[in-house]
């Protein structure tokens, strides 16, 4: 073969394969997702939560009593209402102020009084558990059902007035910082919908938007002084002995919330998703009603969704 046909059948060669490439129809996106598509079917999982509560309710518990707790048998009162309380009923016994001079070695029990109320109040970092329901329609689309149970604290600090001369250095009063502090249980409730963009073939961003429904309740409320403490929800009229007390009543509110994070895909359909939840809810203290944001950082742990046998015969 001459040299020109040589390099005539090599550029028909070079031709043939190029229009091989040119035809070639590359892999669609939606091949590609239908690879690790995700079952269609009901999940079920566990939620890990860390959160910071809104600040707003904690003024419940600033120790001025103007609080209504709604409660046929216990009331809210304040701390000076709680340095008179009588230690027995019927009016008669020791009080509590007496009982905080002698703790702190108060000749005059007479001249306490409450310098400052709390203006720091605050709800500790709180940890809650829960479990999830969530309906996968494809890949992208769920919607998910959250309940999540919540044990809150809250903490403050007031400034009691001796009423006595200070050491020398200490300014003209004799003032003394004790603690005030709460706690609380908080159920919440959320419905919403949820769309996923798949980053590859093992994870997806996600995106929920939806409705929240949270009770609480409110579990004690007490101030701390030398070690001792002295509740703010007492029996009303000074009873002692009121019989079976019920719990403090749950109060409901209602919000909605947003949820941004990323799910990790496993094997056999589970899944581990990481997410920052920031809701607006509604959450009612007795008789008070506050609107706050709550701000959570949530772990979630979705089982395998459950193999259904065939019957056979």
């Amino acid at each position: 073969m001459s040299t020109g046909g040589f390099l005539a059948a090599l550029l028909l060669l070079s031709l043939e394969a190029q229009a091989q490439v040119y035809n070639y129809e590359p892999e669609k996106d939606e091949d590609e997702l239908d690879l690790f598509e995700r079952p269609k079917q009901l999940h079920f999982g566990m939620n890990i939560n860390v959160g910071k509560a809104g600040g707003a309710p904690s003024v419940f518990y600033n120790g001025t009593g103007f609080s209504d707790l709604g409660d046929v048998f216990r009331e809210l009162i304040s701390i000076p209402e709680r340095l008179d309380w009588n230690s027995l009923a019927g009016g008669t016994g020791n009080t509590v102020r007496n009982q905080i001079a002698q703790s702190l070695g108060i000749a005059n029990a007479g001249g306490m009084s409450v310098a400052t109320y709390p203006i720091d109040q605050r709800y500790d970092v709180g940890f809650g558990f829960g479990l999830r329901v969530m309906q996968r329609f494809n890949l992208e689309n769920a919607a998910v059902l959250d309940v999540d149970i919540w044990r809150l604290k809250s903490r403050g600090a007031w400034q009691l007035n001796t009423g006595e001369a200070p050491d020398v250095g200490q300014g003209f009063t004799d003032l003394r910082d004790f603690g005030i502090f709460a706690s609380e249980d908080r159920m919440a409730m959320s419905l919403g919908y949820r769309t996923a963009s798949p980053i590859d073939r093992s994870a997806s961003w996600i995106f929920e938007l939806g409705g929240t429904m949270m009770a609480a309740r409110i579990r004690d409320h007490y101030i701390e002084v030398a070690g001792n403490t002295y509740d703010l929800i007492v029996p009303r009229g000074g009873q002692v002995n009121t019989g079976a007390i019920q719990d403090l009543r749950w109060g409901v509110g209602y919000g909605g919330y947003v949820k941004l994070g990323a799910e990790a895909y496993m094997d056999a359909g589970a899944g581990l998703e990481l997410s920052y939840k920031l809701g607006y809810d509604g959450v009612v203290l007795g008789l008070s009603d506050f609107r706050v944001f709550n701000h959570t950082l949530q772990l979630t742990w979705l089982f395998p969704p459950p193999q259904v046998a065939a019957a056979t015969f």
